[in-house]
């Protein structure tokens, strides 16, 4: 047997390890492929501007240096776990410059198939997300073979794992071949957390939550990298030194400790801490970034969308008589040849010298009726007008009397909520019988389709393009998300791909340390533990794993969305709540599914 059959003969003996260590190399590379397919996908490099596309190629630096400090990190993981195997090793007469060779020929093998199957697995996955974005964002993202993202990928991940297999060579484990062979038997001592350290984590995450919830408008901006760094850094001290002091303070509590299994699960569970304080930091910052990109993007986009939706009609055109009389003729002409049925009508709006704009009752209260919404009544006083949905934040003037041409004041007597007119400037309905003469005057045409379809709406709508005095307002919707879709479905995507590598890394440390709980698992089964008792501690053990990183950063997330939220004088938006709660689904049914899997593998160890 040569050297290279035996290198391949005992990676068949370890599969379950360097299985754990392909399939995450093996998601890097899927993930990147599958950004490459966007990255040079026709309907998207064709139609994007020059910042977009620069956008586009830093985000594919920023995945490609997340992949390789990913493989890096899951490499060094895999290897530090192997230190009794290269003990052994090394004790049957291998040389450390053989055991480099072995590493490094292990590596570039998993690489080049990691690879390969990757591609091709991105290949299948980049079309579901086509097709799912095709249904989401109406953007017709056609099917092509990307020749040029597989090119792309197979030479930059070859690249990417000549520099691993390089750089591996100095994790290699420096320790004599004694402390190699008994690597997983000896102890691991006692573990003490720095009170220092455990006191900062609160208070640096403590203040920069109260900074990033305080401030808020332009200066939202100027505090984000000083609260950016505090709560980074608090995260750091918070998974090595705040978990692992109350873990130990609930060891000393009898009443917790000597509960059922507890003491097992309890019992390492600081070390385990400990040791994956940098996997739990990681992740939790990851999908913080995560949270944070999705939910403000997402955000946006619904404020945009709801301002649009403020317009109750579907079309309006304004301005002087004199200037929309052929736009308005040539749109009827346009609707009556499509034959679509229509209510029209007309509101007059007048306009002070103060700025605010007047309409009279009965004007408001016919349009109103269109919209099949409340009519207003002045009782002899004018009644301001408030937009019923504020989600730009926009702040307005209370009016308390309203200057008239002949130098009458009339009082505003209330303030009412309207879905009828544009309310985001100083806007108000007066009583019939005031004298609005002298004052500079506004008409707008409404028409309001019965019974027409979306895309027939969009179609329609393109008058608009010709016609800059009508405002068309499904059609300008469809503006909004096609000219946007491209730098959201980016956002979005980079968002995905950091949580779902997020949870690969729980994944992964989950499976590294099988050999452990295995050793742990079958001394205790001999002492008469039942199935189901091993069962609860494995899925206790689990969700320990999954979730103390998800928790952190969902706090972390929604502390960003509310201070993002407050650049426009705003709370936590809806949309932020959905982009979380569907992450927390998506990691829950992720853990119901790895707990599965692991317990099967570790219970069948267990009985061998």
């Amino acid at each position: 047997m040569n050297f290279k059959q035996f290198v391949i003969r005992n990676t068949i003996r370890n599969k379950h390890l360097y299985m754990a260590y392909f399939l995450s190399t093996l998601f890097s590379v899927m993930v990147f492929f599958t950004f490459t397919v966007f990255a040079f996908h026709p309907a998207l490099a064709n139609g994007l501007n020059k910042n977009a596309q620069i956008g586009m190629l830093a985000a594919a630096i920023i995945i490609y240096g997340f992949s390789f400090f990913f493989v890096l990190y899951s490499m060094d993981v895999f290897v530090q776990s192997r230190k009794k195997e290269f003990g052994l090793l090394m004790i049957q007469g291998m040389s450390p410059k053989q055991l480099k060779k072995m590493v490094f020929i292990e590596n570039l093998v998993i690489g080049f198939f990691a690879t390969i199957i990757g591609s091709i697995a991105g290949i299948g996955f980049s079309q579901i997300i086509l097709l799912v974005s095709n249904k989401l964002i109406h953007v017709n993202f056609g099917f092509y073979f990307p020749t040029q993202a597989l090119v792309i990928t197979i030479i930059s991940f070859i690249l990417l794992f000549l520099a691993i297999s390089f750089f591996i060579q100095f994790r290699l484990p420096k320790l004599s071949l004694q402390e190699l062979l008994k690597a997983g038997d000896l102890g691991k001592g006692t573990l003490k957390s720095s009170h220092l350290k455990t006191i900062l984590a609160i208070l640096l995450i403590g203040s920069g939550y109260a900074i990033a919830l305080l401030v808020k408008g332009t200066m939202v901006p100027v505090v984000m990298i000083p609260v950016i760094f505090l709560v980074v850094l608090g995260t750091r001290f918070l998974f090595n030194q705040l978990s692992v002091s109350i873990i130990e303070r609930l060891k000393k509590k009898q009443s917790i400790f000597w509960k059922k299994t507890n003491m097992v699960v309890l019992s390492d569970l600081a070390f385990r801490m400990k040791d994956n304080a940098r996997s739990f930091f990681l992740v939790s910052i990851i999908s913080t970034v995560a949270f944070a990109a999705i939910g403000t993007l997402y955000g946006f986009q619904n404020m945009i969308l709801d301002a649009m939706n403020q317009m109750p009609f579907e079309f309006e055109v304004s301005g002087a008589p004199a200037d929309t009389a052929q736009v308005k003729q040539d749109f009827n002409q346009l609707l009556a040849s499509q034959g679509i049925q229509v209510d029209e009508g007309e509101l007059t709006t007048y306009t002070n010298a103060e700025h605010v704009s007047l309409i009279k009752e009965s004007d408001y209260n016919k349009v109103a009726e269109m919209a099949k919404k409340p009519a207003i009544q002045t009782q002899g006083e004018a009644v301001q007008l408030r937009p019923a949905n504020n989600s730009g934040g926009m702040e307005v003037s209370k009016l308390t009397q309203i200057a008239l041409s002949d130098g009458t004041q009339i009082p505003v007597d209330k303030e009412e909520k309207t879905a009828v007119v544009s309310a985001f400037g100083m806007i108000a309905v007066v009583p019939d019988d005031t004298q609005l003469s002298g004052l500079e005057s506004t008409v707008t045409t409404i028409w309001q389709p019965k019974n027409v379809s979306y895309d027939k709406l969009v179609e329609i709508g393109k008058f608009q393009e010709k016609n800059m005095l009508l405002s068309a307002k499904t059609y300008t919707q469809q503006s909004i998300i096609d000219n946007f879709a491209p730098i959201l479905f980016v956002g979005i995507f980079i968002g995905i791909v950091f949580f779902v590598s997020a949870g690969s890394f729980l994944y992964f440390r989950l499976y590294s340390d099988m050999d452990v709980d295995v050793e742990k698992f079958k001394m205790i089964y001999k002492m008469g533990l039942s199935k189901k008792e091993l069962k609860k501690m494995i899925y206790q053990q689990v969700g320990i794993l999954f979730f103390t990183p998800i928790i952190v950063s969902v706090i972390h997330g929604a502390v960003a969305l509310t201070a993002m939220y407050h650049l426009f004088n705003q709370g936590m938006q809806s949309a932020g709540w959905q982009v979380l709660g569907v992450f927390v689904l998506i990691q829950v049914l992720y853990y119901l599914i790895a707990r599965v899997f692991y317990f099967k593998k570790v219970y069948r160890l267990v009985q061998a």
